[in-house]
């Protein structure tokens, strides 16, 4: 069982990982979009100096913590106000993981199969906005192409 809480704990950081992945791909897209949507057309040389910053931001990014992370989201409108509450609720459970769930605290004196129920709850959860961010991600990507190719 003990092996199954590790197996748990292990695929909710690769979830969670890849939703910071995917916050990261959003945020490199939704900047364009707002530039197109500002200006309508754009000049070959200045979509160049917003991809290079773009681009720029991105490694900022990938270095940068969850809570950063969702700074930099919010300010370039990446997700609407209810999906950033739940990716909020994500990265206060992915936070109570990553630093306290191996501490003493109220989850070690549950029974391993509880722990096992809430680490399998949470992981669905996380798997599940991780498909959406996927979904959302694509269909960004498919707006991106119709402003670039008008």
């Amino acid at each position: 069982m003990e092996n199954d809480t590790y197996y748990l704990v292990g695929k909710i950081i690769e979830s969670v990982q890849n939703i910071e992945h995917y916050l990261i791909e959003g945020t490199k897209i939704a900047k364009i979009l707002n530039v197109f949507t500002k200006y309508k057309k754009v000049s070959p040389l200045y979509f160049q100096k917003i991809d290079e910053e773009t681009k720029k931001l991105a490694e900022e990014m990938e270095n940068m913590t969850f809570g950063q992370l969702m700074g930099i989201v919010r300010k370039y409108d990446v997700l609407p106000s209810d999906d950033m509450d739940y990716l909020e609720s994500i990265l206060s459970k992915r936070n109570q993981l990553v630093h306290r769930y191996f501490k003493y605290n109220e989850m070690n004196t549950c029974s391993e199969e509880i722990k096992i129920k809430y680490l399998t709850k949470f992981l669905e959860e996380a798997k599940a906005f991780q498909k959406y961010l996927n979904h959302v991600i694509g269909e960004m990507r498919i707006d991106l192409k119709n402003v670039i190719y008008e």
